[in-house]
Protein backbone atom coordinates (compact mmCIF):
# COMPACT_ATOMS: atom_id res chain seq x y z
CA UNK A 1 0.00 0.00 0.00
CA UNK A 2 1.42 3.31 -1.14
CA UNK A 3 0.77 6.08 1.51
CA UNK A 4 2.66 8.70 -0.22
CA UNK A 5 -0.13 11.17 -1.10
CA UNK A 6 -1.25 11.80 -4.91
CA UNK A 7 1.60 14.41 -6.32
CA UNK A 8 -0.96 16.97 -6.98
CA UNK A 9 -2.06 17.27 -2.97
CA UNK A 10 1.49 17.23 -2.55
CA UNK A 11 3.24 20.34 -0.82
CA UNK A 12 6.69 19.44 -2.02
CA UNK A 13 7.03 18.44 -5.28
CA UNK A 14 10.08 16.34 -6.97
CA UNK A 15 11.30 17.44 -10.11
CA UNK A 16 10.95 15.60 -13.21
CA UNK A 17 12.10 15.98 -16.66
CA UNK A 18 15.50 15.36 -19.01
CA UNK A 19 16.41 18.67 -17.44
CA UNK A 20 15.67 18.24 -13.74
CA UNK A 21 17.21 15.38 -13.94
CA UNK A 22 20.67 16.33 -15.27
CA UNK A 23 20.40 19.65 -12.55
CA UNK A 24 19.63 16.89 -9.69
CA UNK A 25 23.13 14.90 -11.02
CA UNK A 26 24.94 18.00 -11.33
CA UNK A 27 24.26 19.21 -7.39
CA UNK A 28 24.17 15.50 -6.38
CA UNK A 29 27.80 15.44 -8.25
CA UNK A 30 28.91 18.73 -6.72
CA UNK A 31 27.98 17.50 -3.43
CA UNK A 32 29.93 13.91 -3.20
CA UNK A 33 26.50 12.76 -2.92
CA UNK A 34 26.32 13.36 0.46
CA UNK A 35 24.00 14.84 2.69
CA UNK A 36 25.07 18.04 3.08
CA UNK A 37 23.00 18.23 6.71
CA UNK A 38 24.28 14.88 8.15
CA UNK A 39 26.98 13.86 6.28
CA UNK A 40 25.50 10.87 5.09
CA UNK A 41 26.91 9.34 2.08
CA UNK A 42 25.43 7.25 -0.53
CA UNK A 43 27.57 4.09 -1.69
CA UNK A 44 26.63 2.18 -5.30
CA UNK A 45 25.32 -0.72 -3.81
CA UNK A 46 21.23 -0.54 -3.06
CA UNK A 47 20.29 1.16 0.77
CA UNK A 48 17.90 1.76 2.73
CA UNK A 49 15.08 3.45 -0.03
CA UNK A 50 13.90 5.59 3.17
CA UNK A 51 17.74 7.23 3.69
CA UNK A 52 17.65 8.17 -0.69
CA UNK A 53 19.64 11.32 -1.41
CA UNK A 54 17.42 13.92 -2.71
CA UNK A 55 18.37 17.68 -3.82
CA UNK A 56 16.65 20.47 -1.95
CA UNK A 57 15.85 23.65 -3.61
CA UNK A 58 16.51 26.16 -0.86
CA UNK A 59 14.56 29.12 -2.88
CA UNK A 60 11.25 27.19 -2.77
CA UNK A 61 10.88 24.28 -5.40
CA UNK A 62 9.04 25.69 -8.85
CA UNK A 63 10.17 23.00 -10.74
CA UNK A 64 11.94 25.69 -13.41
CA UNK A 65 15.89 24.62 -12.09
CA UNK A 66 18.45 25.27 -14.30
CA UNK A 67 22.59 24.43 -14.02
CA UNK A 68 22.73 28.12 -13.45
CA UNK A 69 20.94 27.91 -10.40
CA UNK A 70 23.16 25.26 -8.92
CA UNK A 71 23.76 27.66 -6.25
CA UNK A 72 20.26 27.07 -4.59
CA UNK A 73 20.15 23.72 -4.72
CA UNK A 74 21.63 21.09 -1.79
CA UNK A 75 21.94 17.70 -1.25
CA UNK A 76 19.93 16.10 1.54
CA UNK A 77 18.67 12.56 2.47
CA UNK A 78 14.95 11.95 2.65
CA UNK A 79 15.25 12.10 7.08
CA UNK A 80 16.99 15.71 6.71
CA UNK A 81 14.90 16.97 3.66
CA UNK A 82 11.84 15.94 6.12
CA UNK A 83 13.06 18.54 8.77
CA UNK A 84 12.96 20.97 5.91
CA UNK A 85 9.68 20.24 4.93
CA UNK A 86 7.61 19.33 8.28
CA UNK A 87 4.07 20.16 6.54
CA UNK A 88 4.58 17.99 3.82
CA UNK A 89 2.33 14.60 4.37
CA UNK A 90 4.82 12.89 1.98
CA UNK A 91 7.47 12.44 4.54
CA UNK A 92 5.21 11.40 7.29
CA UNK A 93 7.23 10.63 10.27
CA UNK A 94 10.93 10.21 8.41
CA UNK A 95 12.13 13.45 10.40
CA UNK A 96 12.55 11.50 13.46
CA UNK A 97 15.59 9.62 11.66
CA UNK A 98 17.53 12.37 11.15
CA UNK A 99 20.24 13.45 13.53
CA UNK A 100 18.84 16.28 16.04
CA UNK A 101 21.71 18.84 14.67
CA UNK A 102 22.80 19.37 11.71
CA UNK A 103 26.95 18.97 11.21
CA UNK A 104 29.12 22.22 12.17
CA UNK A 105 29.62 22.89 9.07
CA UNK A 106 26.31 22.50 7.21
CA UNK A 107 25.23 25.51 4.49
CA UNK A 108 23.50 27.87 6.65
CA UNK A 109 20.01 26.72 4.10
CA UNK A 110 19.97 23.13 5.97
CA UNK A 111 21.66 23.80 9.26
CA UNK A 112 18.32 23.69 11.47
CA UNK A 113 17.43 21.45 14.02
CA UNK A 114 14.95 18.68 13.37
CA UNK A 115 11.75 20.96 14.41
CA UNK A 116 11.31 24.67 14.31
CA UNK A 117 10.50 24.17 18.28
CA UNK A 118 13.89 22.34 18.92
CA UNK A 119 14.94 26.29 18.10
CA UNK A 120 13.20 27.49 21.31
CA UNK A 121 15.75 26.87 24.41
CA UNK A 122 13.38 24.99 27.49
CA UNK A 123 14.84 26.87 30.19
CA UNK A 124 14.82 30.69 29.24
CA UNK A 125 12.03 30.00 26.26
CA UNK A 126 14.53 31.98 23.90
CA UNK A 127 14.50 32.02 20.41
CA UNK A 128 17.78 30.95 18.68
CA UNK A 129 17.88 31.23 15.02
CA UNK A 130 21.35 29.34 14.31
CA UNK A 131 21.50 25.36 15.54
CA UNK A 132 25.13 25.62 16.41
CA UNK A 133 23.99 28.28 19.36
CA UNK A 134 22.41 25.37 20.91
CA UNK A 135 22.92 22.33 23.34
CA UNK A 136 21.27 19.44 24.31
CA UNK A 137 20.88 18.33 27.89
CA UNK A 138 19.85 14.18 26.93
CA UNK A 139 19.56 12.60 30.71
CA UNK A 140 20.38 8.77 30.90
CA UNK A 141 17.07 8.19 32.33
CA UNK A 142 15.57 9.59 28.67
CA UNK A 143 14.34 12.74 27.02
CA UNK A 144 15.63 15.89 25.17
CA UNK A 145 15.87 18.97 26.19
CA UNK A 146 17.01 21.90 23.88
CA UNK A 147 18.61 24.73 25.85
CA UNK A 148 20.68 27.68 24.37
CA UNK A 149 24.66 27.60 25.03
CA UNK A 150 23.88 30.66 27.86
CA UNK A 151 21.68 27.74 29.62
CA UNK A 152 23.54 24.93 29.07
CA UNK A 153 26.25 26.36 31.04
CA UNK A 154 24.13 27.43 33.61
CA UNK A 155 22.87 23.89 34.26
CA UNK A 156 26.78 22.61 34.28
CA UNK A 157 27.52 25.03 36.86
CA UNK A 158 24.67 24.11 38.79
CA UNK A 159 26.43 20.27 38.57
CA UNK A 160 24.92 18.62 35.73
CA UNK A 161 26.76 15.81 33.97
CA UNK A 162 28.59 17.11 31.17
CA UNK A 163 28.35 13.72 29.83
CA UNK A 164 24.21 13.96 29.33
CA UNK A 165 24.58 17.31 26.50
CA UNK A 166 25.24 16.93 23.49
CA UNK A 167 25.42 19.98 20.60
CA UNK A 168 26.42 20.28 16.82
CA UNK A 169 30.37 19.17 17.11
CA UNK A 170 32.29 18.45 19.79
CA UNK A 171 31.68 19.05 23.17
CA UNK A 172 33.30 21.95 24.55
CA UNK A 173 32.19 21.91 28.39
CA UNK A 174 34.71 24.93 29.15
CA UNK A 175 33.61 27.30 26.51
CA UNK A 176 29.89 26.27 27.81
CA UNK A 177 30.53 27.11 31.17
CA UNK A 178 32.05 30.45 30.08
CA UNK A 179 28.15 31.02 28.66
CA UNK A 180 26.74 30.21 32.15
CA UNK A 181 26.47 34.14 33.22
CA UNK A 182 24.65 35.44 29.97
CA UNK A 183 21.44 32.94 31.62
CA UNK A 184 19.11 34.38 33.42
CA UNK A 185 19.46 32.85 37.33
CA UNK A 186 15.87 31.82 37.46
CA UNK A 187 14.26 29.80 34.66
CA UNK A 188 11.22 31.07 33.02
CA UNK A 189 7.73 30.34 34.39
CA UNK A 190 7.32 27.80 31.68
CA UNK A 191 10.66 25.95 31.20
CA UNK A 192 10.64 22.00 31.09
CA UNK A 193 10.83 20.67 34.79
CA UNK A 194 14.02 18.68 34.36
CA UNK A 195 15.88 21.99 33.41
CA UNK A 196 14.41 24.29 35.87
CA UNK A 197 17.95 24.53 37.53
CA UNK A 198 18.89 27.97 39.10
CA UNK A 199 22.06 29.37 38.04
CA UNK A 200 23.99 29.89 41.01
CA UNK A 201 24.39 33.55 41.58
CA UNK A 202 27.82 35.64 40.84
CA UNK A 203 27.04 39.23 41.74
CA UNK A 204 26.50 41.58 44.69
CA UNK A 205 22.81 42.19 43.05
CA UNK A 206 21.96 38.82 42.10
CA UNK A 207 23.21 36.65 45.69
CA UNK A 208 20.98 39.62 47.34
CA UNK A 209 17.89 38.98 44.54
CA UNK A 210 18.84 35.42 44.98
CA UNK A 211 20.08 34.24 48.34
CA UNK A 212 18.37 36.03 50.91
CA UNK A 213 14.97 35.95 51.75
CA UNK A 214 13.94 38.71 49.06
CA UNK A 215 13.58 35.24 46.59
CA UNK A 216 11.04 34.72 48.25
CA UNK A 217 9.61 38.11 46.65
CA UNK A 218 11.54 38.51 43.26
CA UNK A 219 9.81 35.68 41.35
CA UNK A 220 6.52 35.69 38.97
CA UNK A 221 4.84 33.95 42.21
CA UNK A 222 6.09 36.39 44.61
CA UNK A 223 5.38 39.44 42.61
CA UNK A 224 1.56 38.46 41.83
CA UNK A 225 1.33 37.92 45.72
CA UNK A 226 2.63 41.41 46.89
CA UNK A 227 0.52 42.79 44.28
CA UNK A 228 -2.48 41.36 45.65
CA UNK A 229 -1.62 42.46 49.27
CA UNK A 230 -0.84 45.99 48.49
CA UNK A 231 -4.13 45.86 46.48
CA UNK A 232 -6.13 44.95 49.72
CA UNK A 233 -4.66 47.49 51.96
CA UNK A 234 -4.97 50.25 49.74
CA UNK A 235 -8.92 49.53 49.18
CA UNK A 236 -8.82 49.03 53.39
CA UNK A 237 -6.93 52.69 53.38
CA UNK A 238 -8.47 54.99 50.89
CA UNK A 239 -12.37 52.82 51.39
Amino acid sequence: MDLDPRPERRRTRDGEGPRWDAVREAALERDDRTCQRCGYRRRQRPGDPERDLEVHDTAGFSGQASLADLDRLVTVCRPCHATLHPDDPAYRDLAEGAPLFPRPDAPPAVATMRTERQHVCQRCQRMVDSATDLAAYVPIDGGTYVLCEPCAGALLAAGYDPADFEVAGELDVAALESRAPDAPVRPALFATGPVRALRPPETGLERLLFDTPLRYVVNPFGLTALFILVGVFLSFWLF
